[in-house]
């Protein structure tokens, strides 16, 4: 099932805060932002609507993508305010065939309590090379705490993007 629809939300409230004036130019490479969009994609929310963050940076000459479901605040009813977690599912071998070789592959675990953890985070890491460019891309289980919320539902049931 895609979730195109979220993507173009996302880049519809990116407009909706865009001040005339604002100089915030996006210095990422064109196939690096389509990498993006198509890795968004793969995120499958099991339940409800959700919307994928990212953050990305050149780091010596890889860009590194680090990429996430955002979570879902509740607005209104018993359990407003709170910030939920979002189920989901990444389709790996459709990340792969995008990649020409793929260097690393690894699942990174850092649980709650574990020695050396600010906070507890597990992500995927598939890096190599796509064309010829290369990049490494991190899939987290769970958005940074830094991320405010992706969406934001209603006591109606009414999804919108944060």
């Amino acid at each position: 099932m895609s979730r195109s629809h979220i993507l173009v939300q996302h880049l519809m409230k990116q407009m909706e805060n865009w001040q005339p004036g604002q100089k915030k130019r996006d210095v990422r490479p064109a196939w690096l932002t389509a990498i993006i969009e198509e890795t968004a994609e793969l995120f499958e929310p099991l339940t409800g609507v959700a919307r994928v963050g990212f953050d990305c940076q050149l780091e010596e000459e890889t860009w590194v993508v680090r990429m996430y479901l955002g979570t879902t605040e509740i607005v209104g009813g018993p359990f407003d305010g709170q910030m939920r977690p979002m189920s989901f599912e990444i389709d790996l071998q459709r990340l792969f065939a995008r990649f020409k070789d793929v260097d690393e592959f690894f699942w990174s675990v850092f649980p709650e309590n574990a020695e050396d953890v600010d906070e507890p985070q597990a992500y995927v890491t598939v890096g190599g090379r796509i064309d010829e460019n290369p990049v490494r891309i991190h899939l987290f289980a769970t958005p940074p705490e830094e991320a405010g919320p992706g969406m934001r539902i209603f006591p109606d049931g009414r999804f919108e993007p944060a």
